[in-house]
């Protein structure tokens, strides 16, 4: 009897253990996910501000486009007035 007494109150520690490796396994999980959603936002915020950089250096890079075919155009204007000439 007291053998079996003693199994049953392991089995009891046993199931009480394991309830609180569920709660700290619970705790573990839930953590991971806090952490992982707090560096998916850093990185989705890194990456937003590279593309409005990249955007605005684009826009620059088409208006200094626009300007050295103006020059050119202008470049070549002279060039036949110079032989009309």
């Amino acid at each position: 009897m007291s053998l079996q007494k003693n199994t049953q109150e392991d089995l009891l520690n046993n199931i009480d253990m394991l309830d609180n490796l569920t709660h700290f396994e619970f705790l573990t999980v839930a953590g991971a996910l806090v952490a992982g959603w707090i560096k998916f936002q850093s990185d989705y915020s890194k990456l937003s501000s590279r593309v409005h950089a990249l955007e605005a250096d684009n826009a620059e890079f088409k208006a200094d486009v626009k300007q050295l075919l103006q020059d050119i155009q202008e470049i070549k204007l002279l060039l036949a007035k110079n032989q009309m000439q």
